[in-house]
């Protein structure tokens, strides 16, 4: 089973990115029930493991927050990149949460991804890119904001890949401490 950590956003926010996910033909858009925040991606796991990971998310002590989207971009070469996103307004509690689980997961011996944590929500994938067109659409968009919501849980998501992209469902969820 290929897991990561993730949290979801309200449908209002998917609305919102939804309405900008056009006008670049070379890119396979993210169904809007797809679309989440990365925490922490694990990869193919065993069972076994699954149950390890989710004893760890059962202990995690973290308060609620807020999150907002802000702004497009790109990850991979500017003149052929590979994946477009909307960013995540940085918030400590974000940070906070998501290098507690990645602490917990690497003490269980999980070898997660070494690179810097860059919160942000994937909107489309690159088949080609068309520099110009690229360009054009993150000008175009550099303004965009989502409405601000309430992070209130987290979630162990499974994937699955499927001729028609990856589909991604939540196998368990852990709640944050409400916030006062």
């Amino acid at each position: 089973m290929r897991i990561f950590l993730g949290i979801s956003v309200p449908e209002e926010v998917r609305e919102q990115l939804a309405r900008i996910c056009y006008g670049l033909p070379d890119v396979r858009w993210v169904s809007s029930e797809n679309f989440h925040i990365t925490l922490l991606f694990l990869g193919e796991q065993p069972k076994e493991r699954f149950d390890v990971v989710s004893d760890l998310c059962s202990e995690i002590v973290s308060p609620a927050f807020k999150l907002r989207l802000q702004s497009v971009g790109t990850f991979g070469k500017q003149k052929s990149p590979s994946i477009l996103f909307a960013n995540v307004r940085i918030s400590e509690e974000l940070t906070r949460l998501q290098k507690t689980l990645d602490s917990g997961i690497r003490k269980l011996g999980f070898a997660p991804e070494r690179q810097e944590y860059r919160p942000h929500l994937t909107v489309g994938r690159f088949k080609n890119s068309n520099g110009l067109r690229v360009a054009a659409y993150l000008e175009e968009f550099s303004d965009f904001t989502s409405s601000e919501f309430d992070v209130s849980e987290f979630h162990i998501y499974s994937s699955r890949t499927l001729s028609e992209g990856p589909v991604y469902s939540v196998e368990e969820s852990f709640s944050l401490l409400p916030s006062y």
